[in-house]
């Protein structure tokens, strides 16, 4: 269900290696939206989001986790197990870009020009 969910929205998930058996059995285009990691939580992993299906003593040990990471606030939405209500839109993350027209002389016609 997580994994149909992040690709639903266009992501691509983090996995721990001790999911490789099923990783293997998946189509290469869906095993290429896939990074295995060693440790989720090593610095070096990045992800934006983390789907959490389990009991809230263990959504609270991950939010923890979390919580410790260096880098920036990390998302964690926490689920019962089997709960297929995976709410897709904590996994878009928006960007926003923003064009300064002040600089052109207020001509935003002039921030065009190739």
């Amino acid at each position: 269900m997580q994994l149909s969910a992040v690709l639903a929205v266009g992501g691509d998930a983090v996995w721990t290696r001790d999911a490789r058996d099923l990783f293997q059995r998946l189509p290469p285009e869906v095993r290429d939206r896939i990074r295995v990691a060693d440790d989720w939580n090593s610095p070096d992993v990045g992800f934006d989001a983390v789907l959490h299906h389990g009991s809230p003593r263990s959504w609270l040990d991950t939010a923890a986790t979390l919580a410790a990471r260096p880098g920036p606030i990390i998302s964690i939405t926490g689920l019962a197990p089997g709960d297929a209500q995976i709410p897709l839109e904590r996994l878009v993350v928006e960007r926003s870009v923003s064009t300064n027209t002040a600089a052109a002389g207020g001509n935003a016609s002039l921030m065009t020009i190739a």
